[in-house]
């Protein structure tokens, strides 16, 4: 196989080997099988008028990563493999929850929050906490279904509505 990586592609994949004391091989090798081994993770395509080039139509590519991160546990083969020379390699987050309902600006370090600007921001100015109910697909259906038929449709402030009801009645119960 014969890929090639040019300009800032390759100056930003240096960058992320570097931090994660990989080489360049080692981390497209993980980087990829994540990628392709994790539930989500597609390509789409479709023509491009404007991208045409000597008759030939162009293509947008839009890559889906998938919907969760991946994991990778790595033996030590495949470590002495992978790891560059420098001792550097990048931390993950903490274990602090990044979600706490009353952050202030200097509580969100780690730099994938920071970068994150809708998300940030989101955090800061809602001061909200997240509750994400993970659901099996059947499931899912059942409640979307249940949820159209009593409040007549499943748009998000409803799914909200509903959920903020059911919390408040399992309080109540609980009290």
């Amino acid at each position: 196989m014969d890929v090639n990586f040019e300009g800032k592609t390759l100056d930003n994949m240096k960058e992320m080997a570097e931090e994660a004391g990989l080489t360049l091989e080692g981390f497209i090798e993980v980087v990829m099988e994540q990628f392709c081994d994790n539930k989500g993770g597609r390509v789409y395509t479709g023509r491009w008028s404007s991208g045409e080039v000597d008759g030939e139509k162009g293509f947008r590519y839009v890559p889906q990563w998938p919907f969760r991160p991946g994991f990778k546990e790595a033996t030590g083969d495949l470590v002495k493999k992978w790891k560059s020379g420098g001792k550097k390699f990048r931390p993950h987050p903490t274990g602090a929850w990044p979600f706490y309902p009353r952050l202030e600006d200097g509580d969100i370090q780690h730099e994938y929050w920071n970068t994150k600007k809708m998300i940030h921001q989101s955090f800061i100015n809602d001061r909200k906490g997240r509750i994400v109910v993970l659901m099996e697909g059947d499931r899912y259906d059942e409640f979307i279904h249940t949820i159209k038929e009593r409040k007549g449709n499943f748009w998000s402030v409803t799914i909200d509505d509903v959920m903020q009801e059911a919390i408040s009645d399992w309080i109540a119960k609980e009290e």
